[in-house]
């Protein structure tokens, strides 16, 4: 009864909704620099498609990074992209394996995003009748030099997303990629 009313409470002083947020996909990453970005570097994202999903990925990113004192522009001295995947329990990827860079040479920057969909969509939820399993998204992101082609930073995420919100996933992933941009760290909680 108590917890009840301290929940009451503590929803009526955050506002509408803020009792039900939640993280939409909470997980870890681990980054590795192999060396580090040169002063003056400008940044640029790398996405294989425009559609309506890359650009809200590269928006929020060059938003973040901007925030983050990261110049931005063309031509970028270097490029950072995006690999990713899902996986539902018992099988059945769909995206990109971010561990298997087959498609490497033929695009070494960047992502068809469908791993990232919004999974409120008809086309999604024609597949989830019967309530939605829960998904695990495994990603990779890299921090590539254009003039060398080197990667000088690369991250391995995975998280369980949560909901169907493509907006709140997009976040949640910038929001964990951009601050250690340059770092090295070990299963850092997001």
């Amino acid at each position: 009864m108590r917890r009840m009313a301290a929940a009451g409470l503590l929803a009526a002083l955050l506002g509408p909704g803020a009792a039900l947020a939640q993280n939409a996909c909470p997980g870890h990453l681990s980054a590795t620099t192999l060396a580090p970005l040169p002063h003056g570097a400008v940044l640029g994202i790398a996405l294989r498609n425009d559609d309506a999903t890359g650009r809200a990925l590269r928006d929020a990113t060059e938003a973040a990074l901007r925030r983050a004192g990261y110049r931005l522009g063309e031509p970028a001295t270097h490029r950072l992209s995006w690999r990713g995947g899902l996986s539902t329990p018992g099988g059945g990827r769909s995206g990109n394996d971010p561990f298997s860079f087959r498609d490497a040479d033929n695009n070494p920057d960047g992502d068809d995003l469908s791993w990232m969909r919004d999974l409120s969509s008809p086309r999604s939820s024609s597949r989830r009748r019967g309530g939605a399993p829960p998904q695990r998204l495994t990603g990779s992101v890299e921090l590539r030099d254009r003039a060398t082609g080197r990667v000088i930073w690369t991250a391995v995420l995975s998280c369980d997303r949560q909901g169907s919100d493509q907006a709140a996933l997009i976040r949640t992933l910038v929001g964990a990629v951009v601050p250690a941009i340059g770092e090295t760290v070990a299963g850092r909680a997001f």
